[in-house]
Formats: structure tokens, C-alpha cells, sequence
């Protein structure tokens, strides 16, 4: 994918990242042809693996890295040659890079005292801070002495202290345990909320970009595969590596028979024909067709002329409930979620079963 333009006017934009391309070694392109416009206010997560390029990305717009190629812009003048601690931009590490000889109020005073604030200026946004992540009893210890969920918040804290336009995370929630990330999202989702600033936040976990997101840039090799709403990205994706990287998906091959307008009818591999949706796929596209189906898409039904057909391979009960493997004529298998009824109950292994999607539910893409 070439030269990306992304979603918003750039003439609105906080920062444009216009393309930019990033090299370590004069050769291969970490960062191929980015282009990318992030608003004031809204709360944009890098998500993509491990080596996709969104670690560089956060780190070239912080100013620890500076970009082969290209052009970065906050509101509109050129910073890629300005220095880190000169962009006003907060930054949040996954170590939380606390001071661990300082004390809470100390490590918050850290950023003021550098930019050179006076001793009342400094107590007073320190005070502002610590009830912002509700540390009001810790200030005086050290992070030794605190919890992983508390260091988080300070290092929170000490990224906005000094009242920057916009806060740079790198994967802060890594270290915590599941629970504990699930209640630092919704804390962080919260303060972007109230204050108002402008997020870049870099993870690897989809649930987590789309749980706290306005949009999200998905990176691969280089390069924003699709950027967009969560919503967006869950139901519409534009090309088969955003639709298996987000959530879960069945993937079918086959050939394709015809099209009926964005609709398109498939001969799967399977051994029967199915239909689905190939918006993005140009109408001069390979015979060879993959076809994406959602678990929670699928239905199971009484076999009859409306459905098709698999055998019961398997079945894991996971409370709220079941996920069903079928195992299909040519021996491939098919995820289905479904709820835990007593319909499903009743079905035994071995069984054939029918099953059935909306053609609107499904996504066909041609192979790669």
C-alpha cells in the first residue's frame, strides 16, 4: 500500500504526519509512506504486531526518533527537527520510568521544576495532578512502595502535569493483570474525557484499541492498513488482514461463481456455494476468493433447504456461551459462538447440523 491519506482535514489537524518514512539501516523501510492527520482532542490508537511500524510512529511524533523521509506538523509548524522535551507532549512508558529514589510529589515536581516552574506553581499543579488520579494519601511514598495500578496512575499523572496538548502511550498497560487493565482503560478513557487532550496510544490488543478509541490506525509492515472508528473497523474491514487481526473470524476459500452488485456468490472449497459481500474487492479480481465469517454470525438451525451443512465436532462451555466446532466436508473447521440454550444442549457429537449467515455478515476478499 502505498501513500496514505487518512480519514481527516489536515487543514483541522493538531498533527500531520506527511510522508513520513522511517530506515535504521539505509535499506529496509520500517516506516514505508505514512500519512497520517490526528485531531485535537480525540483519543488515536497505533494498534498492529509486533514489528508493524506503531512503536516508530509514536516514537518519531515524541522526538526520540526522527523520520528518513517526510514531514511532521503540529498545528502546522514543522517538529520532526525540534527536541523531545521542546513538543510539549506528555509520554507514558509500559515501565512507567518512575524515579524510585523520589517520592510521588517529587516525581511529579520532576517535569515542572525542569521547564522551570516556581515553587508555588509547582505545588500547585503537583496537587492538581495527584487528585486527577486520586493519589491523595501516596504522595509521599516511593513506587516501591506502591502497587503496579498506583505507579500507573503516577506515571499518568506525571505525563500531564505540566498541562501538555497531547500524551503518548506505549503499550502503559502491559504489566498489569487482566482485571487491573480493564480498570486502568476505563480510568484513562475517563481523564481523556474530562481534560480534553489529545491521546496516541500504541497497544497490541485489539479489545483494548477498540474498547478505548475514537479511531484506530491499524498498522502491517510498514504501512495504516485501515484507520477508522472502532464500529468501523469491527464491521466494515477493507481487506482480509484488518478483518482477521480484528476479533475473530472463519476464513473460507473458494472460487467465485458471480456477482449481484457488491453481493457475490462463492464455491467454497467446502464443497457448496455461499454468498457474501465483496465491497472491496475490484470487479476484475482473481477467480480465488476467501471468504470471512464471524463466530457470533453464524446460526445453527435444523438442517433444511435454507442451510448448509457440517457435522458436530466439538463443543467448550464458556459460561455465557458455547463455542461450536463444525467440522465441514473437507474437513475444515468452522467456529460458531452461540448462546448456552438447551436447544444446543440437547446436540450430541457426530451430529449433522445445518447452519446459515446473512450474506451482509459476510466478507469476501480475494486471496492474497
Amino acid at each position: 500500500m502505498n501513500s496514505l491519506a487518512h480519514s481527516l482535514d489536515s487543514s483541522g489537524a493538531l498533527i500531520d504526519l506527511n510522508h513520513v518514512q522511517k530506515s535504521y539501516d539505509g535499506k529496509t523501510l520500517i516506516i514505508k509512506d505514512l500519512n497520517l492527520s490526528i485531531a485535537q482532542g480525540e483519543f488515536l490508537t497505533l494498534l498492529g504486531a509486533s514489528g508493524s511500524g506503531k512503536t516508530t510512529t509514536l516514537m518519531m511524533l515524541a522526538g526520540f526518533e526522527t523520520p528518513t523521509r517526510g514531514e511532521i506538523r503540529m498545528m502546522g509548524k514543522p517538529i520532526q527537527n525540534v527536541p523531545a522535551h521542546r513538543r510539549g507532549m506528555g509520554m507514558v512508558f509500559q515501565n512507567y520510568a518512575l524515579f524510585p529514589h523520589m517520592t510521588v510529589a517529587e516525581n511529579l515536581a520532576y517535569p515542572l521544576k525542569m521547564r522551570g516552574l516556581n515553587r508555588i506553581e509547582v505545588q500547585s499543579k503537583v496537587k492538581r495532578a495527584i487528585e486527577m488520579v486520586q493519589l491523595h494519601d501516596m504522595q509521599q511514598r516511593r513506587p516501591t512502595e506502591l502497587s503496579g495500578g498506583q505507579q500507573q496512575r503516577v506515571a499518568l499523572a506525571r505525563a500531564m502535569v505540566f498541562e501538555p496538548q497531547v500524551i503518548l502511550m506505549d503499550e502503559p498497560l502491559g504489566a498489569l493483570d487482566k482485571n487491573l487493565r480493564e480498570h486502568m482503560q476505563y480510568e484513562i478513557k475517563q481523564l481523556h474525557r474530562r481534560l480534553g487532550v489529545t491521546v496516541v496510544y500504541v497497544t497490541h490488543d485489539q479489545g483494548e484499541a477498540l474498547t478505548m478509541s475514537d479511531r484506530v490506525a491499524v498498522f502491517h509492515q510498514g504501512d495504516i492498513a485501515q484507520i477508522g472508528d472502532p464500529v468501523s473497523l469491527y464491521e466494515h474491514p477493507e481487506n482480509a488482514y484488518v478483518a482477521t487481526f480484528i476479533g475473530e473470524n472463519n476464513v473460507l476459500r473458494g472460487s467465485l461463481v458471480a456477482r449481484h452488485g457488491h453481493e457475490v456468490e462463492i464455491a467454497l472449497d467446502a464443497g457448496f456455494e455461499a454468498r457474501g459481500m465483496g465491497v472491496t474487492m475490484p470487479i476484475g479480481a482473481s477467480k480465488k476468493v476467501e471468504l470471512l465469517i464471524r463466530p457470533e454470525n453464524i446460526r445453527l438451525s435444523p438442517i433444511n433447504q435454507n442451510s448448509y451443512q457440517a457435522t458436530l465436532a466439538d463443543r467448550v462451555y464458556l459460561g455465557d456461551h458455547l463455542r461450536i466446532h463444525l467440522k465441514l466436508d473437507n474437513d475444515d473447521t468452522l467456529i460458531v459462538k452461540t448462546a448456552n440454550d438447551e436447544a444446543i444442549k440437547g446436540l450430541n457429537n457426530g451430529q449433522r447440523i445445518g447452519f446459515s449467515w446473512r450474506p451482509e455478515d459476510a466478507r469476501v476478499f480475494a486471496q492474497g
